[in-house]
């Protein structure tokens, strides 16, 4: 959805909470002078109405000016060893945005009672200005939690890891079964992209919709994530469009000139590997993160290691395809993430154990095709390491961590 995205996020989500939370505060004083709250209920003079509500106004926009500050390089320090990719996630993470929006609303707040409240004392409104504190200190202290758990990197991972096996667990779900869909040769070119960039995102129940609606096959030729040169079909379907059709699917698909998070398996596997190379980096040197990501990487392929390659189909209610994915393969998704593990594991000795590991375990799951592609990685791992000049015995030590079929 567009509201994920960082800019949209960042404006939007917390401006509409501060918002609405600072209106509140008119629509509170405007019901307290019609009914006239009667003095006995909250006994409050008007200058402690105002010493209140000033000092909520004053501590509300400090908090947030020093927990968006204090944040922010924590964040700068974070990206430099794990990835820069963390500030983008900074602002679509729902704990920032709601404190960002009621830390600003209860500012607002404030500043709108103090404004419309005039002679007479807005007790009501006060004390509702209190509870805003009270909830603003409360939000703040689960806001410091999630900070620090966001530059953890091991829960950073299990993050990433968690979202790799639900994307995966989506494509076997809806790969499964025999898939009567048209050849090829049977799609007719429709939409294509304008300008160079990035397929961001296909809006999925807008091409599903569209389908059935039209009784339509769509077939989608790219993967999001792809980087697109001008005039690059995107979309395909089995007869010509309609115009109405046309312009839904256009709108379906987005493009951004820049790389973002589109929620793909292939997004995740290679920040993950990303995280790997630079904890393999001379620079930070940091074996046990990236052997957390192998960890992890196995964990998740293991999903459809036992599955065949199908493209992933969308249904109607009445079971018939009606857009066609371009999916993923175990092969493809294996090779995205231990081919640059092994390359930059060439020297490192425990991290190779541990990439024998993972593949052992893939091997264990694996359906016959794809044990072959797990020890074809595992021959090319065990000539990396003669490559780079590892001593015979430890080669050896590896091996004995490879699956059965590698070490006979």
């Amino acid at each position: 959805m567009t509201w994920r995205t960082p800019f949209t996020a960042l404006l939007t989500v917390p401006a509409s909470i501060a918002i609405a939370i600072g209106l509140s505060g008119a629509g509170i004083v405007a019901i307290e002078h019609r009914f006239n709250a009667p003095e006995w209920l909250i006994p409050l003079p008007p200058e402690e109405a105002r010493a209140i509500l000033t000092a909520v106004a004053t501590a509300a926009m400090t908090a947030l000016s020093l927990a968006y500050s204090l944040t922010l390089v924590v964040f700068t320090l974070a990206a430099s060893s794990i990835g820069p990719r963390l500030l983008k996630r900074f602002t679509t993470e729902r704990a920032n945005q709601i404190t960002a929006g009621l830390l600003g609303g209860t500012f607002l707040y404030a500043l709108i009672v103090l404004g419309t409240s005039g002679k007479e004392p807005a007790r009501i409104a006060t004390v509702v200005a209190g509870l805003l504190a009270a909830a603003s200190v409360v939000q703040l202290i689960w806001f410091v939690r999630t900070v620090a758990q966001s530059v953890s990197i091991d829960d950073e991972l299990a993050k990433i890891a968690l979202r790799l096996k639900d994307g995966l667990a989506r494509l076997k779900h809806h790969s499964s079964g025999d898939d009567d869909v048209p050849g090829d040769n049977e799609f007719l070119p429709v939409v294509a992209v304008d300008d160079a960039g990035y397929l961001a995102r296909l809006d999925r129940s807008v091409l599903l919709s569209t389908a059935i609606k039209d009784d339509l096959i769509i077939k989608v030729d790219r993967s999001e994530g792809d980087y697109l040169l001008p005039n690059t079909h995107v979309l395909s379907t089995n007869r010509p469009l309609r115009d109405a059709a046309y312009v839904a699917l256009c709108k379906a698909v987005r493009q951004e000139p820049a790389r973002s998070d589109t929620g793909t398996v292939h997004f995740s596997i290679n920040l993950m590997v990303e995280i790997a190379l630079r904890a393999l980096s001379p620079g930070v040197n940091d074996t046990f993160t990236a052997l957390a990501v192998s960890d992890m990487l196995s964990g998740a392929l293991a999903e459809i290691a036992s599955s065949e390659p199908r493209p992933e189909v969308l249904r109607d209610p009445d079971g018939r395809p009606r857009v066609i994915l371009p999916g993923a393969t175990f092969p493809m998704l294996l090779n995205t993430a231990y081919h640059p593990l092994r390359r930059a594991a060439a020297g490192n000795g425990l991290m190779t154990e541990g990439l024998a590991r993972g593949l052992r375990r893939l091997h264990s799951v694996a359906s016959a095709n794809a044990r072959r592609t797990v020890e074809e990685h595992a021959g090319l791992l065990l000539r990396q390491m003669e490559h780079a000049g590892h001593m015979p015995e430890d080669i050896a030590a590896v091996r004995a961590f490879m699956p059965d079929a590698v070490r006979e």
